[in-house]
């Protein structure tokens, strides 16, 4: 089940990619924005995510893709806090 959901995720990150670019511009924006957030400082604070952040073009789109003025919304916010601690993760691996 863990799987197929996986999979299904995979397929949908695929077709959002293909939907909007995201520039480098927005994406250094949202860096920006969420390093007003602890969670965030911790992994800027870890040598290999900071790396990931800076350099990894999965990463960058992942966080490029957020609405920073939806931040406010806390539905919002979880969605994307998970969001980008999914895609840091399994690229540390």
């Amino acid at each position: 089940m863990g799987a197929l959901l996986e999979l299904l995720g995979s397929i949908g990150t695929i077709l959002f990619t293909l939907t909007k670019d995201v520039t480098e511009e927005e994406i250094e924006k949202n860096i920006n924005f969420l390093k007003e957030y602890q969670w965030f400082q911790k992994y800027l604070d870890n040598d290999k995510f900071e790396n990931l952040i800076m350099n990894d073009k999965d990463v960058r789109f992942v966080i490029g893709k957020l609405n920073s003025e939806k931040m406010k919304k806390n539905a919002y916010y979880k969605k994307h806090q998970i969001k980008i601690q999914k895609v840091l993760l399994k690229k540390s691996n």
